[in-house]
């Protein structure tokens, strides 16, 4: 069975004991009203998105994901492509098997496993637009890299080339790592389990900040897209 909105009722309490907020409440439909339908969204990505979900691909989430903070309160997470140890090599060949995705979002956060593997920025950045069109979900949301420890600067450099990317492409760009990173682009202390994964509680702060940014877009970016 798909863990669907329901965790949006335990975001608020659980991501406190994190160490952070969840999303405001939203107010209640006016009687007589229907209340407006949830963001759909689909995420392409790796083991950070991933984590201990039981079935990512077909929505089923687990805790230890930021997709499950994510959903719930006017955002549905409904799974995508998301594989632990995948570059986007394997995501654009994953996607591309699969077809276009039905969603009214897609989260790209991609790029760590490429930077273990020391592969060029360049094929990374065609890459995601590759995966983008081959996703065909009308908006799209591109994510900074999760932070890692030993490649804080190569984590901070493909961030700014994500950022010029997405502003080229008219997505949006979001940093959802800033409450996890520290300033040399490393974990702070307490943030991960490995140097690699987010911790629980951190995974829980990336998941409310993407939250926000799905809801509430900075503004509109070229081609309609929001960013």
């Amino acid at each position: 069975m798909r863990r669907r909105a329901a965790a949006g009722g335990l975001l608020g309490a659980v991501v406190v004991l994190a160490g952070c907020a969840g999303p405001p409440a939203q107010a209640a439909p006016a009687p007589g009203t229907a209340s407006a339908a949830p963001l759909r969204v689909v995420v392409v990505g790796d083991s950070i998105t991933e984590m201990d979900c039981p079935d990512f691909d077909a929505g089923v989430l687990g805790q230890g994901s930021w997709a499950w903070w994510a959903t719930g309160r006017g955002v549905d997470v409904t799974g995508g492509w998301a594989h632990s140890g995948a570059t986007t090599e394997d995501m654009l060949d994953g996607v591309a098997a699969d077809g276009p995705m039905d969603a009214d979002a897609l989260v790209l956060m991609a790029g760590n496993n490429d930077l273990d593997l020391a592969l060029p920025t360049e094929d990374v950045l065609d890459r995601l637009v590759q995966i983008a069109a081959a996703a065909a979900v009308p908006r799209v949301v591109l994510s900074a890299v999760a932070p890692e420890d030993g490649l804080g600067p190569e984590t901070l450099a493909l961030d700014a080339d994500l950022a010029e990317l997405a502003a080229r492409e008219g997505w949006q760009y979001v940093d959802p790592m800033i409450e996890v990173r520290d300033e040399d682009g490393d974990y702070r202390d307490g943030a991960t389990l490995d140097g690699v994964h987010p911790s629980g509680a951190a995974a829980a702060q990336i998941g409310v900040a993407l939250h926000e940014a799905l809801l509430h877009p900075s503004g509109v970016g070229p081609a309609g897209q929001t960013g």
